[in-house]
């Protein structure tokens, strides 16, 4: 499987190829190594660059940049969660599965979800322009995947992918909640510790 080729298709003509994605026989680590992987390091990598490198301008005139360690810290962390996220992500549609009448499969639930993010990846690369970051709303075209994704992969019956689709977009919205609130600790806890016993 071409990366590249996939996302384009999955992107542009999501709903023939969920007919192909459902025939193909894939393990989750496969999946997730060679397709999900690279493809969650374009927002680490242009957020990095947009944060460090480029920085924001303030009304002063000013340009601000984020400290390099903390940012390649929290950029590691925040890469390794979004992709445990994901993984997350997977079992909750698997364990809601029944609920909505679908196919609870683990391999399969990873295959919508990864594929689903797919938007969500290829617009981090406006992260390299922090003013631009607005424009990431565009990620929510991955919700659209998701729904189409759901009758193709899981069998879930028309009536039902409304439901199901906002309860995954509920769970994750929790999920990355919980996620963030990791990565702020990890990265800010520390500084605030050594700031607390000076």
């Amino acid at each position: 499987m071409e990366i590249l080729k996939r996302a384009r298709e999955i992107v542009l003509n999501p709903k023939g190829t969920w007919s192909v994605i459902k025939g193909e026989n894939i393990e989750v680590k496969e999946l997730f190594i060679n397709y999900a992987a690279p493809l969650a390091l374009i927002p680490a990598v242009a957020s990095f660059i947009g944060m460090v490198l480029i920085g924001m301008r303030v009304p002063s005139g000013e340009v601000l940049r984020a400290p390099f360690f903390e940012s390649l810290a929290g950029g590691v962390i925040g890469y390794v969660l979004q992709l445990a996220g994901v993984l997350a992500g997977a079992w909750v549609v698997k364990y809601l599965a029944p609920s909505f009448n679908s196919k609870a499969d683990l391999a399969t639930a990873a295959k919508l979800v990864v594929y689903a993010m797919t938007p969500v990846w290829l617009l981090g690369i406006i992260q390299i322009i922090p003013g631009l970051g607005v424009l990431s709303i565009l990620g929510l075209y991955s919700i659209y995947l998701l729904a189409t994704g759901l009758p193709a992969l899981l069998d879930t019956p028309h009536d039902k992918v409304i439901w199901y689709t906002g309860a995954i977009v509920i769970a994750g919205i929790v999920i990355s909640f919980i996620l963030s609130i990791v990565v702020v600790g990890a990265i800010y806890g520390p500084m605030y510790m050594r700031m607390m016993a000076i």
